[in-house]
C-alpha cells in the first residue's frame, strides 16, 4: 500500500484558506466584509482629502479671502500672468504651491495655512497695511525661489521648450546664461504680476546670491 491510504484526511488547510473559503462559523465573514469596507472607507477618505486640496488650491479660493479680493486680484488681473496675446493663464497655485511632490504640497499648505491669523486679525485689511508688509511679504517669496531655483515659474517656462537662439538681443543673452549658471528665475524676473514694494532694490539686496 502507499504511505497515504486511501480516504485518509489529506494536509490541512492554512488558517488563511480556512478563513477565505466559504467560513464555518458566520462571525468569520467579518474578516473579508471588513477588509471591502475598509478599502471602500480608505477610497472615500482618499478622494475627500484630494477634492479638499483642489479646492484650496483654486484661484477663486485664493481670492476669497479680502485682502486678496481688494489688493492682489487688481494687480493679478491687470498682468500678462492673467490676460495676454498668447491666451494662457497662470494661476495662484502655478505659481505659488509645489507641482510634483504631494508630499510638499500638503507641507506648503499647512505652513501657509498660518495666513489666516493674520487675515483674521486684520494684519493687512486696508490698503496702508498692505503696502506696510509688501515688502517683508516678497521677500518670503524671493527666498522660496530661490532656494527651490523658481521651479514653480519652470513648470510652464521651461529652458529646455525655449529657442533661446531666436530670442535675440539681450533676452537670448540672459537666457544662456541662466542656463549656464543655474539661476533662478526670480534674480531677473520681479514685479511680473505683484506690484513691488518702493524699496525693492534694496530689498533684493539683502536676500539675493551673493557673487
Amino acid at each position: 500500500m502507499t504511505s497515504m491510504q486511501a480516504g485518509a484526511p489529506g494536509p490541512r488547510p492554512g488558517i488563511w484558506a480556512r478563513i477565505w473559503r466559504r467560513p464555518q462559523n458566520r462571525w468569520l465573514l467579518g474578516i473579508p466584509l471588513g477588509g471591502v469596507l475598509a478599502l471602500f472607507l480608505g477610497a472615500i477618505g482618499l478622494g475627500s482629502v484630494n477634492w479638499v486640496v483642489h479646492q484650496t488650491s483654486s484661484t477663486a479660493f485664493c481670492m476669497s479671502c479680502h485682502s486678496h479680493e481688494a489688493f492682489i486680484k487688481p494687480e493679478y488681473e491687470a498682468s500678462s500672468h492673467f490676460r495676454n496675446e498668447v491666451g494662457v493663464r497662470a494661476a495662484c497655485a502655478d505659481c505659488h504651491l509645489p507641482h510634483d511632490n504631494w508630499f510638499e504640497l500638503m507641507f506648503t499648505k499647512v505652513l501657509v495655512s498660518k495666513d489666516v491669523i493674520g487675515e483674521a486679525m486684520g494684519k493687512i485689511s486696508t490698503q496702508k497695511k498692505f503696502n506696510a508688509h509688501r515688502g517683508a511679504m516678497a521677500q518670503t517669496v524671493w527666498r522660496q525661489l530661490l532656494a527651490n531655483g523658481s521651479k514653480f515659474c519652470k513648470s510652464c517656462h521651461s529652458f529646455d521648450a525655449m529657442d533661446i537662439a531666436a530670442q535675440g538681443g539681450a533676452p537670448g543673452r540672459q537666457h544662456k546664461k541662466a542656463v549656464q549658471e543655474g539661476m533662478s528665475c526670480v534674480e531677473c524676473h520681479r514685479g511680473i504680476v505683484h506690484k513691488l514694494p518702493d524699496n525693492a532694490d534694496a530689498l533684493w539686496a539683502e536676500v539675493a546670491p551673493k557673487p
